[in-house]
């Protein structure tokens, strides 16, 4: 009993903090994976969404493909990470139900103890009451016995020395008649002397028993005391043992649920690490088909750009030819115009002359035409939204080279209207194969010397297809057609059809 209420405890702390210690290891390792794993998917979608600006101007199955790809592959290493996270809590939810179930053993064990304990000094008590009941029963009954006896001899001794002299002993020898009638007295004295010796011998012994019976008693109830406190010990030992081993059963049972969970878990994400990795082979392959069809879709938009760009050089040659004429009728006008003024005056010289007074003509200054004064904002944005691209080279991912985006991309939904960026002249307005999806070109004419072209690309629908448009007149709207990964507005800028930055005009 000692052992085990020294024990017992233990056994109960240990089942009890070796489930909660594994709960909130596995827990706490479970949150810092989850935090981890949360912090590159983050990462990731940032990079697939970067992705989907640097694919801009790809064909859209190419792009979709590539970026489907990336998405995998970004994922296996989370799916990676979480078989790994799942396993390791499958083994630590495994060895916390091993753990359990041997507590669950050896709080059974110490419950089975506790109880015999328990009826082993159920008996004992039983056994020492028992024998004091006896012992009491013995006790009253020789007690009852003594007293009888002693009743006996002392109503002997009172017969001898006290009774009358016909019926004491005494007179009952000495008051014989004759030798004969004296023996038999004699004899009969002496018979009754024997009865009273016989029964001082029995009253001696029955005092030395009541003696011993007495403190046989007083030492079985200090027995029974002491078993009794012992069998209060026993029970309490008993029902905490029983209290200990439920416990410890309730323990095993949820580490052993904790462990079947974790195996399906671990299966489940096993599962899911599988199907990525097929899912990674098959767009493997689709990404390579769509790569073989992208140099020809390539080659296509490049001979499209190169139709564009061929007409946007002729529209400058020829607005620069028209500039030029500009330019040259109207010197021939001032210069018309300064010669009548010269001739005006000289005719207001010799007037005067003939008059006989003097008159000095004004000089006229040479014929200068107006200089070119577009300011550096000339253009107006055609939308409001944020900038997700810039012009410049950057790097295509699937093709591993270098290429010019060459505009700018404002991130806006579709459907947002998109308005011409100054006054001129719409020279193509439809649907472009080359990836610009519905495409509609202004001609500006001649600023600063170079022939200025704006693009907008991607364009949902066209309201206006021909014609001359006002600033901020509503040309579309935005969308995401031809080759674009999303919604959003191309906005292009040409210099004598030669792209550049619109920053630089807006």
């Amino acid at each position: 009993m000692r052992r085990y209420e020294k024990t017992g405890p233990a056994a109960r702390l240990t089942a009890a903090g070796l489930v909660v210690a594994c709960s909130v290891s596995v827990g706490s390792a479970l949150v810092a994976r989850a935090d981890s794993v949360s912090d590159q998917k983050k990462r990731n979608d940032q990079k697939i969404a970067a992705l989907g600006q640097q694919l801009e101007g790809t064909n859209a199955s190419l792009a979709r493909a590539f970026v489907n790809l990336e998405r995998t592959n970004a994922a296996l290493p989370l799916a990676q990470q979480r078989v790994v996270a799942a396993q390791g809590a499958q083994a630590q939810a495994q060895a916390a139900q091993v753990a359990a179930e041997a507590t669950e053993a050896r709080a059974i064990d110490a419950e089975a103890k506790a109880r015999a304990h328990n009826e082993d000094v159920a008996q004992r008590l039983a056994v020492a009451q028992a024998n004091q009941q006896r012992a009491t029963e013995q006790l009253a009954k020789s007690s009852t016995e003594l007293v009888t006896s002693q009743d006996a001899l002392d109503s002997y001794a009172a017969e001898v020395f006290q009774g009358s002299e016909q019926e004491s002993q005494l007179g009952m020898v000495f008051g014989s008649t004759s030798p004969q009638d004296f023996a038999n007295r004699l004899v009969m004295a002496d018979t009754a002397s024997a009865v009273a010796s016989d029964t001082i011998d029995k009253l001696a012994a029955m005092t030395v028993d009541n003696t011993s019976t007495r403190s046989y008693l007083t030492s079985v109830r200090g027995e029974i005391a002491d078993l009794k406190r012992q069998a209060e010990a026993a029970l309490r030992g008993a029902e905490a043992a029983a209290a200990a081993a439920t416990q410890a059963k309730n323990q095993a049972v949820v580490a052993k649920n904790n462990a079947i969970t974790a195996t399906q878990n671990a299966a489940a994400a096993k599962t899911q690490l599988d199907q990525l990795k097929a899912k990674q082979s098959a767009q493997a392959a689709d990404l390579a088909v769509q790569r073989k069809n992208e140099a020809a879709d390539l080659a296509a938009a490049q001979a499209e750009s190169a139709r564009l760009q061929a007409v946007l050089v002729e529209q400058a040659r020829k607005a620069r030819i028209a500039e030029q004429k500009r330019v040259a009728a109207l010197r021939a006008k001032l210069e018309r115009e300064r010669q009548a003024r010269i001739a005006a005056e000289r005719a207001k010289a010799a007037a005067a002359a003939q008059n006989g007074s003097s008159y000095t003509p004004k000089p006229q200054p040479p014929v200068t035409v107006p200089t070119d004064s577009t300011p550096s904002n000339f253009l107006t944005y055609p939308a409001n939204g944020p900038t997700t691209s810039g012009f410049g080279m950057r790097w295509h991912p699937i093709l591993q080279k270098w290429m010019l985006h060459d505009g700018l991309d404002w991130g806006i939904p579709c459907g947002t209207p998109v308005y011409a960026a100054a006054p001129g002249q719409i020279i193509r307005a439809g649907w472009r194969a080359s990836g610009w999806g519905n495409q509609v070109v202004i001609d500006h004419g001649i600023h600063r010397g170079v022939d200025l072209v704006t693009t907008y690309n991607h364009l949902t629908s066209i309201v206006d297809f021909g014609g001359a448009v006002n600033r901020g007149q509503l040309i579309g709207y935005s969308g995401t057609t031809g080759y674009s990964t999303g919604c959003h507005l191309h906005f292009g800028v040409y210099e004598d059809g030669t792209p550049v930055d619109p920053r630089g005009w807006l």
